[in-house]
């Protein structure tokens, strides 16, 4: 099975190699967001090499399957940037204050400090979920606990956080 693998590995994505790494390239500025996308295609390409094989346009599919891995990690960096800035921004505060990068790091390092503070479970429990947006079906698996134990972490992990920044003086979005 290996051999096939291989050879079909080196058929089908061999000659259209430099085409896959500039289209996801070109499609995510970040560097490590177009690697993170190119992993993720590969890793599906490499898992249906067969079926892809059979495929009436095998390049054309496997470029495509970079394309919507590109797209799905565009997607969750852009989320995560909207929910960071929701847990760094006082609602209250004016637009243009929203709009400044000094405003955001100082708050930014508060909720990682504080989620360091969080005892641990909580604090995996916090960060899969606001940051990684997974489910409390997903997060109870890595967990190793069940969904409703995974969302008490959260919420707990969530209630001493806010606690701990208005403490500070800081006032996160609540949400």
């Amino acid at each position: 099975m290996a051999d096939t693998s291989d050879r079909l590995y080196a058929e089908l994505i061999a000659p259209i190699e430099g085409r896959i790494k500039g289209t996801v390239a070109g499609m995510l500025s970040d560097p490590e967001d177009a690697a993170d996308a190119l992993q993720n295609a590969l890793f599906y390409i490499w898992k249906n090499l067969a079926r892809i094989h059979r495929h009436p346009n095998p390049h054309g599919y496997i470029l495509r399957v970079c394309i919507s891995s590109a797209h799905d990690v565009a997607r969750r960096r852009a989320s995560r940037r909207r929910r960071e800035t929701q847990l760094a921004f006082d609602p209250a505060a004016s637009p243009a204050d929203a709009g400044s990068a000094g405003a955001i790091r100082p708050t930014m390092a508060a909720i990682r400090k504080g989620i360091a503070t969080l005892p641990k479970k909580q604090a995996q429990a916090v960060m899969l979920r606001l940051l990684d947006e997974k489910s409390f079906d997903l997060i109870g698996k890595a967990l190793g606990c069940s969904e409703a134990t995974a969302r008490s972490h959260v919420s707990k992990g969530l209630a001493r956080l806010r606690e701990q920044l208005s403490s500070s003086g800081l006032h996160p979005a609540e949400g």
